[in-house]
């Protein structure tokens, strides 16, 4: 691409840090209700085709018990010229049937799915400092609104960020 705007890191960003949560063992488990995987399996891989989005969208008509993260960046008004206001939301999306977690696979777990899938999420992207000139900080974690059948908690980071084009 010769020429790269702003607005780029709309889709760097998202995809940075679903490849940072595709490969984190314990999600991997969490999402595939294997606690014994193997991170070099065919299984594992197909986490990121199966429960991984760089959009935020479940379908309405998704019956199947299972969860999913999906994973967007967003730019308001920036507040100065220098400046770009960035956001990263990330949503875990948890069918209510596959929420409990089994306590003989998972052993020494506990709460529910949905929220152990925050948590570990969490503790790949808080703080991280790949993603604009300083650290992702943690803004607010809140129950949103599901489709049906479905229970989801989305968490806002914070990325500050240079506002600059890079060319070439």
């Amino acid at each position: 691409m010769a020429n790269n705007t702003f607005l780029d890191r709309l889709v760097e960003y998202p995809v940075k840090a679903l490849r940072e949560i595709g490969t984190d063992p314990t999600v991997v488990q969490l999402l595939t209700d294997n606690p014994d995987i193997d991170m070099q399996s065919e299984e594992a891989d197909a986490v990121f085709d199966k429960f991984l989005y760089d959009y935020g969208y479940v379908d309405n008509t998704t019956t199947e018990s299972v969860a999913y993260i999906c994973v967007e960046a967003e730019t308001n008004k920036s507040p100065t010229d220098t400046m770009l206001d960035m956001k990263l939301y990330v949503t875990v999306v948890c069918h209510k049937q596959f929420m409990k977690i089994d306590a003989a696979k998972f052993k020494g777990m506990i709460g529910n799915r949905r929220d152990n899938l925050v948590r570990y999420t969490d503790r790949l992207l808080n703080g991280a400092d790949v993603y604009g000139i300083g650290k992702l900080t943690l803004l607010s974690a809140r129950t949103v609104p599901a489709p049906t059948g479905f229970s989801a908690r989305e968490m806002t980071y914070a990325i500050p960020t240079f506002k600059k084009r890079n060319i070439g």
